[in-house]
């Protein structure tokens, strides 16, 4: 098993989300990994770089896990991104700290999946639309891997899904996440 930080990016997981709550229940069982939950450590923004990026150095693999939010991470992450994975860190001459490290991105989505394809809803598939993700994992030296992406992950009551179909699809999501971590 190998040393792995959770980068979760949900503004209200406790309270919003029935799907990356069940997520994250699952991953906190898991001997070896670390959660930085960004919205509760950071809810001003004001990120500790060092503090980030000594959790970045000491994993194996890094896993971004956050609901998809108009076609890209949730501003948090994406602040995070920009504050923490510095030139002369994360790349440029001397920026190879990421160098080897395995990357994943694990995400909730409330539409369905075939709203993401060409002509579909949302007009493109959804690796088309991580692609940022992907250059960021290969200037940093990181290897990216297959995206771990669940749709249909919004419950209303009355209008979208059910309950229970959104509470199992998030625990399959979990299980495919959990087999990622513990490598089996």
């Amino acid at each position: 098993m190998k040393k792995t930080l959770v980068v979760l990016a949900h503004p209200s997981i406790e309270r919003k989300s029935i799907a990356n709550k069940i997520i994250m229940e699952k991953i906190r069982t898991i001997k070896g990994v670390k959660i930085k939950n960004l919205y509760q450590e950071y809810p001003s923004f004001k990120f500790n770089i060092e503090t980030e990026q000594a959790a970045l150095i000491e994993a194996e693999s890094i896993i971004f896990q956050f609901p998809f939010y108009w076609y890209g991470v949730p501003g948090i992450l994406k602040e995070w991104l920009d504050q923490v994975f510095t030139y002369s860190f994360a790349f440029g001459s001397t920026g190879n700290k990421l160098k080897g490290k395995q990357f994943l991105v694990s995400m909730t989505i409330g539409g369905p999946e075939d709203a993401y394809k060409a002509g579909g809803y949302n007009n493109f598939p959804i690796n088309d639309l991580l692609k940022p993700l992907q250059q960021m994992a290969n200037l940093t030296g990181m290897k990216f891997n297959t995206p771990i992406v669940s749709y249909n992950m919004i419950y209303v009551p009355g209008v979208y899904n059910k309950k229970e179909e959104v509470e199992q699809r998030a625990k399959e999501h979990a299980e495919q996440l959990y087999k990622y971590i513990v490598g089996s």
